[in-house]
């Protein structure tokens, strides 16, 4: 987080939630670098307790807008597995989906993707039960969702329950047991029949993480452990609490004894044979215990996510015998002793699978499965390079739209690079980074082995990029810069342009003019790559923008999509809006339809008449989308902690629209580029041109001779110097404008 946006939050942070978007969309923003146990202390001690209720809808279907297919990961959470006499199948929870691996290691270790589970919400928790997948969502899209494995290949939705906010769930028997953040309190669920939970008890009784033992559930909550009694589901209430100062992290019950990690780096075991009184036995320091894993048989160890491998033969003493430090935020633990390894769900970092042969001294077998939080993404011939924040760059196949999968990474492993933007085009693609050189380029000729290939010291890290011809405009904190890529091996700076101090900036770039978002609208003249300068500003705040033609489209930081025209960019002049139902963040045109990604979702307008954008569908996301990008015939959207989604417009007469616009404007230029003398074929009466300027948006009328045919009118631009010029026509029914290169 840079200190432009530390301070921002800072200051929206001193306003309840409810207050104003803006300030939602900053706790959004800082709450992706809260580790997900620690986030509603962080919201509670900032007064901000209702966020999730705020950031929690219902799944909308298709209403113009169809996901065609997702990619859905993020940070690792938690993991579990089955294990059978024949196989161990593990399932990973990871950003809005969950991963379905066979795990093996006979004669060496093995982890295969089977299939990937696609959620409407984010995961915090999915717990792999007999054939049934069941996922708990703490924001956005369903509470639960049921899923069935019995083929682990081919993974299908059976059920899911809406409610907001799960923070974890527990299975035992054929009840579910999930608790809530928003809510309160904890839910249980008959899911004898999984096509149909059936809610049959509930409590107002708080805590997670959570685990279900015996007769009673045990929530981890501020103090330690509440201890509810479930012997009749229909009737959950507490019987007592094992107690400790701070807030516990992770609970596990094996018959008489409760074993949970504290805030202040402490295992504790407490004696619940009778519940409501337990009381303390034993307790170890120096133990980041954020998740617990009991082996089910009478074994002497758990296990911790660090790795720490700790001996419970004598509760009252437990001992550390191992311990190996994994190098990211370790959420969840798992292990398979009779194979001989323990599983980490690692965040950033993905799937750590540890050798436990030895207890005494674990070591690190492998990592996979890493992804971080997307926020850009950039389409080339059928591949997708999505830039990842913590986790560098991904490549990803969209050639069929509806599976996208992974071919290929730069290789982040715990160096986690705040990467924020990416662009690419043949065979090489350009990546913002931390850490000198903040540009990079990837040598991309094999997809699944792209290789660091060369960078340059631009200022700031990049926040947006725009590749055009043989440069990369690159819009960072306090400046644009423009970097030569025609060897793109040797990528080298050649101009800068000091622009307004701000964060999350937005980029465009059309012919010689680049328009750059964050706290305004600057629009600079790129003619000269090695002198840009700042042609206008506009008062308009957002992260996104897009242009057309003379049309800029900004997606105004609050609730509205704002059109300006740009026929004289030094003087930006605002045509028209219209209404968003939430905070936005960026747009992206297709023919005659903008999609403008919002904290909500997607939601798309018609651009018939290109100055008053008309309202048409909207669809939610599983997580608020970041950059969305156009590249025929879907728009592809960025989800941070969700990875990335593919969206189809289709219904909504992209082509039908895009002739009625034609018609609309009326000006087609023949032959564009010209080099001396075109026809502006018109189709309104009487037309005549009322003023002509170049990219900077200097009058040059002057300069151009325009005489009335029976086609139209020739215009004759000979004395015009080579650039990129704007026409604008006036005749009794309005006023209409159209590009043209001159040669």
């Amino acid at each position: 987080m840079n200190l432009t946006r530390l301070v921002l939050t800072v200051a929206a942070l001193a306003q309840l939630a409810g207050a104003d978007v803006m300030d939602r969309r900053l706790v959004y923003d800082s709450l992706r670098d809260v580790e997900p146990w620690q986030r509603r202390q962080w919201l509670a001690e900032r007064g901000l307790q209702d966020y999730y209720k705020a950031q929690s809808w219902k799944p909308t279907t298709d209403s113009g807008l169809r996901c065609v297919g997702r990619w859905s990961y993020g940070p690792s959470v938690k993991v579990s597995l089955r294990t059978t006499s024949d196989d161990t199948i593990v399932c990973l929870a990871r950003g809005s989906g969950a991963s379905i691996i066979r795990f093996r290691s006979q004669d060496s270790l093995t982890l295969d993707l089977l299939s990937d589970i696609n959620c409407n919400g984010i995961v915090s928790r999915a717990i792999m039960d007999d054939t049934l997948v069941y996922c708990g969502m703490n924001q956005g899209g369903t509470g639960i969702e049921v899923w069935g494995v019995s083929d682990p290949t081919s993974p299908h939705r059976l059920s899911y329950v809406y409610l907001l906010s799960i923070m974890d769930i527990a299975v035992k028997d054929t009840f579910l047991y999930a608790t809530g953040y928003v809510q309160d309190s904890l839910r249980i669920f008959n899911v004898a029949d999984p096509r149909n939970p059936v809610q049959v008890g509930a409590c107002s009784d708080s805590g997670f993480p959570m685990c279900a033992s015996g007769d009673y559930c045990y929530l981890a909550d501020r103090g330690g452990v509440n201890i509810i009694d479930v012997s009749d589901p229909t009737n959950p209430h507490r019987v007592g609490k094992a107690g400790a100062s701070g807030i516990a992290l992770s609970v596990a019950v094996r018959d008489s004894l409760c074993f949970f990690g504290v805030d202040d780096v402490s295992l504790r075991v407490y004696n619940v044979k009778d519940p409501s009184t337990p009381f303390a036995v034993g307790s170890l320091a120096g133990v980041e215990a954020h998740d617990i894993y009991l082996p089910p048989s009478c074994d002497t160890v758990l296990y911790t996510p660090k790795l720490h491998v700790i001996n419970i033969t004598d509760p009252r003493n437990p001992r550390q015998v191992g311990f190996v430090d994994c190098p990211g935020w370790d959420y969840g633990v798992t292990a398979v002793p009779a194979l001989n390894y323990a599983l980490v769900a690692d965040c950033f970092d993905g799937l750590a699978a540890i050798n436990i042969k030895n207890p005494t001294a674990p070591s690190i077998d492998t990592f996979l499965f890493n992804a971080g939080l997307t926020e850009d993404v950039c389409v080339d011939q059928g591949k997708a390079y999505v830039a990842q924040h913590q986790a560098g760059l991904r490549i990803l196949d969209v050639t069929n739209p509806a599976s996208p999968y992974l071919l290929g990474q730069a290789d982040t492993l715990g160096t986690r690079p705040s990467t924020h933007t990416a662009v690419a085009r043949d065979s090489f693609a350009y990546v913002g980074w931390t850490g000198v050189p903040y540009f990079r380029s990837f040598d991309v000729r094999d997809p699944t082995r792209p290789e660091y290939s060369g960078g340059v010291d631009v200022i700031n890290p990049p926040e947006d990029m725009v590749l055009r011809d043989s440069f990369a405009y690159v819009a960072e904190l306090g400046c644009l810069q423009v970097v030569n890529v025609a060897r793109p091996r040797e990528p080298e700076l050649v101009g800068i342009c000091n622009t307004q101090d701000g964060t999350d900036f937005g980029l465009a770039v059309q012919d010689t003019l680049a328009f750059l978002i964050s706290g305004m609208v600057e629009v600079i003249n790129v003619a000269q790559p090695a002198n840009p300068t700042i042609v206008s500003r506009a008062a308009s705040f957002g992260t996104g923008i897009a242009v057309r033609d003379t049309f800029v489209y900004v997606p105004y930081g609050y609730d509205t999509l704002r059109v300006f025209s740009a026929a004289n960019p030094k003087q930006l002049r605002l045509l028209g809006y219209a209404p968003l139902q939430s905070h936005t963040s960026d747009v992206a045109l297709a023919e005659s339809v903008a999609l403008v990604s919002t904290v909500n979702g997607l939601e798309a307008f018609s651009l018939e008449d290109p100055a008053h954008p008309r309202w048409r569908a909207a669809i939610s996301t599983p997580y608020g989308p970041r950059r969305v990008v156009y590249a025929a015939p879907y728009f592809y959207t960025v989800m941070s902690e969700a990875g990335v989604a593919i969206y189809s417009a289709e219904s909504l007469g992209v082509e039908e629209q895009q002739t009625c616009l034609r018609a609309t404007t009326g000006l087609r230029p023949q032959p564009n580029p010209v080099r001396s003398t075109f026809l502006l074929m018109s189709g309104m009466a009487e037309a005549r041109v009322a003023e002509l300027r170049d990219a900077t948006g200097r009058v040059v009328s002057a300069a151009v001779v325009c005489r009335r045919t029976n086609q139209g009118l020739s215009l004759n631009v000979s004395k015009l110097a080579p650039g990129v010029y704007f026409v604008e026509v006036e005749s009794d029914r309005g006023a209409s404008s159209v590009k043209f290169v001159k040669q």
